[in-house]
């Protein structure tokens, strides 16, 4: 481990006494007056009155309640730890010089030899330099975790060399030819093709190979990719087409195989070319006449067509393109590997999202689209006049860009305004508004790609390299850029010759209504930042022109949901009609920067109702959002519509960078109002999709992080994303996990404990340091251990699934309170260093149900997303029936879902109907559903089956906004007969059972659901069922087992805690001895370590017996834990 080194005071704890006094008098004296005085109730609020402690220019700086510094907070041994231990280890070992490659391009600065950029989207591409800022985001909060220097050096050295990029491409303005103007447009005609025309590659024109959209391929799992192609050369190993990352993890088709017989191969790896899955041909395609090549995936079965006839098969395919993550290259004539450009004429490039069958592949050799109606996903038919521009015949919108060969070298371009810093021309920034109103695409002279969503990036990546690191050269840069930025976004693009004058509040909202290229990332939650750092209140103004108006923040305002719209209720010029989900949730985090800055309570109330259009709403159960459904267009990266989940799941989705940004929007609301259900989604989506996005592998070839997380039944996960958004977001993500853990009222009266994750808390202001001590989420208590002393009141997050209880002790008294779920417990007192807080959160097994379709159905464990391994095949759900299982507490861990073995790292597994269950955050690839099918025929009570068909209460669901094709809206689901019981277990008694049985078995007669017979069987089996339903007793016992050597022996060590309220004798039973405690007071532990005498133990089960009196009589039970094998090294 590096040496920790201590942290002087922070520049921006200097500010908070200089420069941001300034802002905030400027700021406080903005404010209109109700945002001082005390609101009303259920108004939104504003910010607290700059005067109780210094603002701070970031999140909460102005709420009630404020985040710590990362710096003052420090991850204890567990979970998140090694998450974020093997993230740092990758950004260690990335070489920073690369990052640089492409701004020095821009600048006109040599590079050192031999270094490339990163990769990926990174590439030189339209949305390079956002890998940058992320970069920098990441070696900041890696210092700042524990200050080690490689974090700071390799950042301080990508500062000092972006500010020399900055200087060089300023210093052009006056030195040439204004900038704006149109580049100059390759000839790049069309010839003639298979049917109509056709695209050469390599030919007479400059068309050197095409560039396809990244949504063109991603995340396929069963697919068809079909075309004609005419060679016009015997080139061994040029590509038909290629996707993928690198030479490691790709896709390929290429017509000639450069071995025996030359025929064409089709192959996929994420192995580099010794790991690939190839279905081969039989026999080489002729030259200089029309060939027809597909290829069809579907589950494990790959088919190679030549002319409409199977030339070849791979029976055993594991691979699919949602394999290769989200491919930064996908390309048609190139290849990965530096093979020759493909020299042939391409016709009707079709991509399906399915396997088309053997008789519509023939269909393809008659017509352009046979009897497939065309490529699903894409169709390129290359019937354009002339352009580098490809369009996409299907109604998807997913053009390509030819990319045309060099000829000659290219001189620098001129800035239009001062300030600019990036690894793209200015020009591709201005280019979105006025006059050229540049659209989505792979066009690079043309066309954008979310070019403020890259500048965002840059300027965060800057500040947080001033914020935790103290670079001062950062904070100038980042200024610089801001100002750039208000000119870009007022004047505009004033050099273009169709300069219309500057640009319009109606220009902006033009601007931001479009797909992907008007995506902004938080681009306005800098400038807020900025002004408080500055005192400029242009900046403020800045974030302000990012207000999407037109299509979606006056809808926020007003509460009224178009995230989905139909075209006939669509509100903007250019919007799509499905909203792209992570293009506008970061948005929202701006805007609360805003608020903060402005007291403008439009923005609260735009960002909070918008967090509620999706959370419950589109959320899935591991926090997740956004993705397909039947009569929806095919992007999975867009949102569902409004209250569907059940129907989206099998479509895939849940992009990793939504949830970033949405757990980062549900952080910032609770800083204005302390609402706990924030935090409760922020835990969902931290501890499940977050820790789930990060690979448990040792690799630092790639960041080992997730673009997708598809919830579809048997998905696996895929890693890498080198390049790309998700991977950017990903090095972030794994280094601030400290973030949220605690937070402070704004007068510093009030610690609230948000997180039980191991931390050490240092307290600077208040000479307080809070040691946490838990191996949270995998076990369910924790401890606070208190250095210092003074009056605090201790808010502790009672989280809304601790149904079970939420037990607290100080110094090992046991509090009297009263503890609601969804709720936080306070506790107020003068502190002496040495007093504990004890936590225990009971977990257990619950179920959560889809809230379109309540068969549908989710497995946690306290705060986990239990997932069922295995595929069950052909996107069917796992079924399982549980409530034959459930006694009278409710509790499924009894029989229906039950504790089995625990991993290496302390995981806990289970078991139910012979599937294996374990935690959403173990990370690796093996094939997972979230989701399950619950199938409960009739209504039973144990081992009795009444026989009476378990019927459904009509709630009308589902109900969605938007149709769903093929699925009624309002329907007639609903919960059924058990669900509706059970949800009211535990029964304190079998006659509160009975009659609770008898109430909902009434209801459903009066509403025609069941008959009066069938009501009164079920009653008269429910009466009998007493003992099939007497969960017997049971004593409250904390039982663990491990392994681990102490000296050259394997011991095995067991340890029961007593969390009942009554003396219990415990005894511990291993194979390797045993040992009886009596008299273990509540809240006591029996302990033993048995020395097996080997040097490794196989795993295995110890036992635990538990003897105490209830109500005079000697109860003895047992208790089961496993324990996992001890190797011998």
């Amino acid at each position: 481990m590096a040496d920790s080194v201590e942290f002087p005071v922070s520049r921006r704890q200097v500010l908070q006494v200089s420069a941001a006094g300034v802002a905030a008098v400027a700021t406080a004296a903005a404010f209109p007056a109700g945002a001082q005085a005390a609101p009303a109730a259920g108004v939104a609020t504003g910010p607290t009155t700059l005067g109780v402690t210094s603002a701070d220019p970031g999140p909460g700086g102005t709420a009630p309640v404020r985040p710590f510094q990362l710096r003052d907070v420090r991850l204890g041994d567990g979970l998140l730890q090694e998450k974020r231990d093997r993230m740092k280890n990758y950004l260690r070992q990335l070489d920073e010089r690369r990052f640089l490659v492409l701004f020095n391009n821009q600048a006109g600065r040599p590079n050192p030899a031999g270094v490339t950029a990163p990769g990926g989207w990174e590439d030189g591409g339209l949305l390079s330099g956002h890998w940058a800022g992320h970069f920098m985001t990441a070696l900041a909060q890696g210092y700042a975790d524990l200050g080690e220097p490689v974090f700071k050096n390799k950042l301080d050295w990508m500062v000092g060399e972006l500010a020399a990029c900055q200087a060089a491409i300023t210093a052009r303005i006056g030195g040439g030819d204004p900038g704006g103007e149109d580049p100059e447009e390759p000839e790049i005609g069309r010839v003639t093709g298979r049917f109509g025309s056709g695209l050469r590659l390599n030919g007479p024109s400059r068309a050197e190979h095409v560039a396809l959209p990244q949504e063109a391929i991603s995340q396929l799992t069963d697919f068809t990719i079909a075309t004609w192609v005419n060679l016009a050369a015997t080139q061994n190993w040029s590509r038909l087409f290629d996707f993928g990352q690198n030479s490691t993890v790709n896709m390929f088709l290429t017509p000639r195989a450069g071995t025996t017989g030359n025929a064409p191969r089709f192959a996929i790896t994420v192995g580099g070319s010794g790991g690939e899955q190839q279905i081969n041909g039989t026999t080489a395609l002729p030259t200089n006449q029309w060939v027809h090549l597909a290829v069809t995936l579907t589950q494990n079965t790959g088919t190679l067509y030549v002319n409409g006839v199977q030339a070849g098969q791979n029976t055993n395919m594991t691979l699919s393109p949602a394999n290769l993550g989200n491919p930064g290259n996908r390309w048609i004539g190139r290849s990965q590997y530096g093979d020759a450009m493909l020299n042939a004429t391409i016709d009707e490039f079709h991509i399906f999202d399915r396997a088309l069958s053997a008789q519509e592949v023939a269909s393809l050799q008659g017509s352009p689209a046979g009897s497939t109606g065309g490529g699903s996903i894409a169709w390129y038919r290359f019937e354009e006049e002339g352009g580098s521009t490809i369009l996409d015949s299907s109604p998807n919108g997913r053009d390509g860009g030819i990319v045309a060969s060099q000829s000659g070298g290219d001189e620098l371009w001129v800035p239009t305004h001062p300030g600019y810093l990036g690894a793209i021309p200015e020009d591709a920034v201005l280019r979105l508004g006025p006059p050229r109103w540049a659209v989505y695409g792979s066009n690079a002279a043309t066309n954008t790609w979310a070019p403020w969503y890259t500048q965002h990036k840059i300027m965060r990546g800057l500040l947080d390299a001033y914020y935790h690191t103290d670079n001062a050269t950062a904070l100038d840069v980042v200024t610089k850029m801001a100002s750039w930025a208000n000119l870009a976004l007022t004047i505009g693009d004033k050099n273009h010759p169709g300069y219309p004058g500057p640009i319009t509040r109606d220009n902006l909202n033009y601007m931001w209504d479009l797909y992907i290229a008007g995506e902004t990332g938080g681009a306005n939650e800098v400038f807020p930042e900025i002004y408080a750092l500055t005192g400029d209140s242009r900046h403020l103004e800045t974030a302000k022109l990012f207000d999407n108006r037109e299509s979606l923040f006056d809808a926020c305002v007003e509460n009224r949901d178009i995230l989905v719209t139909t075209p006939a209720t669509n509100p903007g010029r250019r919007r799509p009609d499905r909203l792209h989900a992570n293009s506008h949730v970061p948005q929202f985090v701006g805007y609360l920067r805003v608020y903060e800055h402005s007291g403008d309570s439009e923005y609260l109330q735009a960002a909070k109702n918008f967090y509620g259009m999706v959370v419950p709403h589109r959320a899935y159960a591991n926090g997740g959002t956004g993705g397909n459904y039947p009569g929806s267009n095919n992007n999975i990266e867009l949102f569902q519509n409004r209250g569907n989940v059940a129907n989206s799941i099998a479509q895939g989705g849940a992009e990793t960078c939504t949830t970033y940004n949405l757990i980062k929007l549900a952080r910032n609301l609770f800083f204005h109002e302390q609402d706990p259900a924030y935090l409760d989604y922020y835990e969902r989506g931290l501890i499940n999709q977050i820790a789930g996005s990060r690979a448990d592998t040792t690799t630092v070839g790639n960041p080992q992080v997730t673009y997708f997380q598809p919830l579809t039944p048997g998905a696996a996960r895929g890693y890498g994303n080198t390049g790309t958004c998700c991977g950017g977001t990903g090095i972030e993500n794994h280094t601030k996990y400290q973030e949220t853990i605690y937070f402070k009222s704004a007068d510093d009266s009030t610690l609230w404990v948000n997180l039980y994750v191991p931390s050490t808390l240092t307290w600077q202001e208040k000479d307080l340091t809070v040691v946490q001590e838990t191996v949270y989420p995998r076990q369910d208590h924790t401890r606070l251990t208190i250095d210092g002393s003074g009056r605090l009141d201790l808010k502790l997050r009672v989280p809304a699934w601790a149904q079970k209880g939420f037990q607290v002790s100080v110094n090992g008294v046991a509090q009297d309170h009263t503890a609601t779920p969804g709720s936080y417990l306070t506790l107020s007192r003068t502190w002496r260093s040495g007093d504990t807080v004890d936590i225990r959160m009971p977990f257990s097994i619950r179920i959560e149900r889809a809230i379109d379709r309540p068969d549908t159905q989710a497995v946690f464990w306290g705060p986990v997303l239990l997932q069922i391994l295995g595929n069950p095949g052909g996107g069917a759900f796992r079924e399982l029936s549980l409530y034959r299982h459930l006694k009278r507490d409710g509790d499924y861990s009894r029989a229906a879902i039950t504790p089995s073995s625990t991993t290496a790292a302390g995981d806990q597994v289970f078991a139910s109907q012979g599937f294996t269950l374990r935690p959403y955050y173990v990370a690796d690839t093996q094939a997972a559903s979230s989701y399950f099918r619950r199938v409960e025929p009739t209504v039973v009570f144990g081992s009795i089956d009444t026989g009476v068909p378990n019927h459904k209460r009509n709630d009308g669901l589902p109900a969605y906004d938007v149709p769903v094709s093929g699925v009624p809206s309002p329907g007639t689901d609903g919960p059924t007969f058990l669900d509706l019981l059970w949800d009211e277990a535990p029964f304190a008694s079998h006659g509160q059972f009975v009659t609770t049985v008898t109430r909902i078995a009434d209801a459903f007669v009066d509403a025609d659901v069941f008959t009066a017979a069938q009501r009164d069987r079920i009653v008269a089996d429910a009466t009998r069922a007493r003992a099939d339903l007497d969960p017997g007793t049971s004593f409250d016992v904390e039982v663990t087992a491990k392994t681990q050597r102490i000296g050259g022996n394997a011991y095995v060590s067991v340890s029961a805690r007593n969390a009942d309220e009554v003396p219990l004798t415990i005894e511990l039973v291993t194979a390797f001895g045993s040992r009886t405690v009596t008299g273990v007071a509540p809240g006591k532990t029996a302990f033993q370590q048995f020395n097996t005498r080997s040097t490794a133990v196989p795993a295995g089960t110890a036992t635990v017996r538990v003897t105490g009196t209830v109500d005079g009589e000697e109860i003895t039970t047992e208790i089961e834990a496993p324990y996992p094998a001890s190797s011998a090294s």
